[in-house]
């Protein structure tokens, strides 16, 4: 348990109506998994990429969609860039990876190791959420003041765990390589790159975020009080579990974006046991899960960028604002053994004065 709350911050939602559907984006959740493994390389990361494009241009025959081919040790690779407002120069990136894990490395059971993930979880929950959020902002476009970019990586999962990796491969190979060349996707003299949120591991039963380190503390702070806000107080927790997670909106920070990292505790959690086992299926995916991360978002996006007359709102924005939280922790952590060390010593003090004045008695007159 951490010494301090993710933040004090406590915001006012706007009156908004939110249309993001749970059920919708669990059955996106099932169509990824029909299509098979997504590992890269294979033709099931295609047709999953395919599937994404026939989505959105189910939300509209024109949407604006860009393939970011990359190549990672003779792998092709590809990342899925649809932009929704082009004509509008506030960008925010929403994003998620989709490619599944190749090995079940921590799968209980030894026998299946080498198998392939699923993914429901661990890929397609976030995957499934932009699909649903592109379907609710296109009904509002006109009356976001933000240009929104839905970026799917390819290549996030298939770094060394258990002594499982595909040779050479890092974590976060998509993300890294699509940063390496965003300028071809965005004119920085009129275009502004103003926050970047990720959604990994978004679906799962029992759903609770962490605090996660490397986000920018601003910006997943007022993610955290939109959720409280409206009233998902279990699933974005006063006091989460801390961690920094190496993720795919790390590329972001790196070149200055404030980015957040929606993600539960994956590495000890009795409650979504899951993570790269062969279980990371859709019978552990709650619509009710997937339902609050889009909610939650779509709120937050409608806080900041929905144009409205009767707007009153008052956030963390422009997100720059980034406290280390864990280094916090650690300095107050010294303060009060500080302070403690203090007192006992002052204590030890008092009680060795008061021992000297017991023993020192002042001398009396001898009767005469």
């Amino acid at each position: 348990m951490p010494f301090f709350s993710v933040s004090n911050l406590e915001v006012q939602n706007i009156n908004a109506a939110l249309t993001f559907n749970g059920d919708d984006a669990y059955t996106y959740v099932e169509d990824q998994l029909d299509i098979g493994f997504r590992i890269p390389g294979t033709q099931e990361r295609v047709d999953c990429a395919n599937y994404f494009i026939s989505k959105f241009m189910e939300i509209e025959s024109n949407f604006t969609y860009f393939l970011h081919d990359f190549t990672t040790h003779s792998t092709d690779c590809q990342n899925v860039l649809f932009k929704m407002n082009e004509n509008l120069n506030k960008i925010i990136i929403l994003g998620a990876h989709y490619d599944s894990r190749a090995q079940a490395t921590r799968d209980p059971d030894p026998s299946k190791r080498d198998e392939p993930v699923p993914g429901a979880n661990d890929g397609a929950s976030g995957s499934a959420v932009l699909i649903e959020l592109a379907k609710a902002f296109y009904k509002v476009r006109d009356n976001l003041s933000c240009q929104i970019w839905f970026l799917f990586f390819d290549a996030e999962d298939q770094g060394r765990d258990n002594d499982y990796g595909i040779d050479g491969w890092s974590w976060c190979e998509g993300s890294t390589a699509f940063v390496s060349e965003i300028n071809n996707y965005y004119n920085s003299a009129i275009e502004n790159l103003e926050s970047m949120i990720l959604f990994d591991m978004v679906g799962g039963t029992n759903l609770q975020f962490i605090d996660e380190q490397y986000s920018t503390s601003s910006l997943l702070d007022e993610i955290f009080a939109t959720g409280r806000s409206l009233g998902f107080t279990a699933q974005f927790p006063s006091n989460p579990i801390s961690n920094s997670i190496v993720d795919d909106h790390r590329a972001f920070i790196n070149i200055g974006i404030p980015a957040a990292d929606l993600i539960i505790n994956f590495w000890s959690n009795p409650n979504w046991p899951f993570h790269h086992t062969t279980q990371d299926t859709l019978s552990n995916i709650a619509n009710n899960s997937l339902e609050i991360t889009g909610k939650t978002v779509e709120q937050f996006i409608y806080n900041n960028y929905l144009n409205t007359t009767t707007k009153v709102y008052k956030g963390n924005y422009p997100w720059f604002e980034d406290i280390d939280r864990a280094l916090l922790e650690i300095f107050m952590f010294i303060v009060i053994i500080v302070a403690i060390g203090g007192i006992i010593i002052l204590a030890l003090n008092i009680i060795k004065l008061k021992s000297h004045s017991n023993k020192v008695q002042p001398k009396r007159k001898i009767d005469e």
